[in-house]
């Protein structure tokens, strides 16, 4: 599947649009994509081709996602400025249209759109309107677990302004990052000090009993006995118990080889390790995409537990992650509010799923359903608070009529 619209838009010549199956995806097509990653206005290793393409094949074989890559005619020729990977989906109460959805894997942590830095409003216009006149029976473009609060959402914003039908941002969720500037003032936190003190008495007790080290690997050769390494802690414990790690189902575990060869192959998978006696005991895995670094997994020799070699890791991470790591601005957790993380990293993106709109029947739609979400909101507020009221009148005892003769007599 391969087809190119012009966008109408000024200038009309500049700008195309192609959709490509994933599977159809051609080489010349992946080294365009992996090297708009570095340009993009927003780094996503979860948009990465060395992601996607093996996600799909591997994790989510009953789907075909939908690549639209956009570009820009050159002298030279065409030029990658977008990227969007998109499956459909169906009308439902809260969003009532048809609309192409970020495509997620069972691994991806975020979705999203790459998108040139340089001219990110006019390669998302010329998206939008490719999927207005090419498939017009999608109404919006939903991107779940974006930045809420990142230069994505701006420039949706302008190009939603353009044709005034401004996008929803849902509820704001935080998500813990590693900013490298910041690691410094983190370290000396006194918040924090009492955390560092106890991780650093286990890395004492620890290394009463051996050799304990720190390093990372990135260098695609050093990358693949790292690979075995961690797939190896990563099954240890409760993972491999309930079955969530990734060597519990062969299709997970090619995903995985297959993702770290392609961004290895670019030095862009980072292992960072604790050793005893030379032996990982604790390793996290990473993606890097531009400048940024994004944790995918981590795993730890259970019987290791009492001196938690897995928030040693982290520790050494902010640590010795400024000097070691020069390229890297920030790392971005993708953990839940409810992680370890939070506590020892202390910066936040805020995250949030945004819906645009491609013309007025999708504005439209979405105004209403938001309208409807707000009307049963309060309507349970009202109900919650008859409800109580009924409840304080029922819990109203009469004073007794011997009681109330002797009131009046005095």
């Amino acid at each position: 599947m391969s087809r190119t619209v012009t966008s109408p838009l000024k200038p009309s010549a500049q700008f195309a649009t192609r959709a490509v199956a994933v599977d159809h995806v051609c080489d010349k097509d992946v080294a365009a994509w992996a090297a708009l990653e570095a340009r993009a206005i927003e780094p996503n290793a979860f948009l990465s081709p060395h992601f996607v393409i093996p996600a799909a094949r591997f994790l989510t074989p009953d789907q075909t996602p939908l690549v639209l890559f956009v570009e820009r005619t050159t002298s030279g020729g065409r030029e990658l400025i977008g990227v969007g990977v998109f499956t459909e989906a169906a009308a439902t109460y809260r969003t009532p249209v048809r609309r192409l959805v970020g495509y997620r894997s069972r691994y991806s942590l975020l979705s999203g759109l790459l998108l040139d830095r340089e001219c990110a409003v006019q390669a998302l216009e010329t998206l939008l309107q490719f999927v207005r006149t090419s498939l017009p029976h999608c109404k919006a473009i939903e991107l779940p677990l974006v930045r809420g609060d990142g230069p994505l959402i701006d420039a949706a914003g302008i190009a939603a302004d353009a044709s005034t039908h401004a996008p929803r941002v849902g509820k704001l969720d935080p998500r813990a990052i590693l900013v490298m500037a910041d690691c410094a003032a983190h370290l000396g936190e006194k918040t924090l000090a009492a955390r560092f003190r106890d991780i650093d008495r286990r890395l004492r007790r620890l290394r009463e009993r051996g050799h304990v080290a720190w390093r990372w690997h990135r260098e695609e050769a050093a990358t693949a006995e790292a690979v075995e390494s961690f797939l190896s802690l990563e099954h240890m414990g409760w993972k491999g118990d309930e079955g969530s790690s990734l060597r519990s189902r062969p299709e997970d575990e090619a995903f995985f080889r297959a993702a770290v060869a392609g961004f290895a192959s670019e030095r862009r998978a980072l292992f960072c390790e604790v050793t005893f006696d030379g032996v990982p005991i604790a390793s996290m895995c990473n993606f890097i995409a531009g400048n940024v670094g994004f944790g995918f997994k981590i795993g730890w020799n259970p019987a290791f537990r009492s001196f938690s070699p897995a928030l040693i890791n982290e520790l050494e991470l902010m640590r010795q992650g400024p000097t070691s790591f020069s390229d890297i601005e920030y790392f971005d957790s993708g953990a839940s509010a409810s992680s370890f993380i939070n506590e020892l990293w202390l910066a936040r993106h805020q995250m949030a799923t945004i819906c645009i709109p491609t013309g007025w029947v999708g504005a439209s739609a979405i105004a209403v359903a938001d309208w409807a979400a707000l009307l049963k909101q309060h309507g349970r507020r009202i109900v919650k608070a008859v409800a109580a009221v009924r409840a304080l009148e029922s819990t109203k005892v009469d004073m007794p009529s011997s009681l109330k003769s002797h009131a009046v007599e005095a």
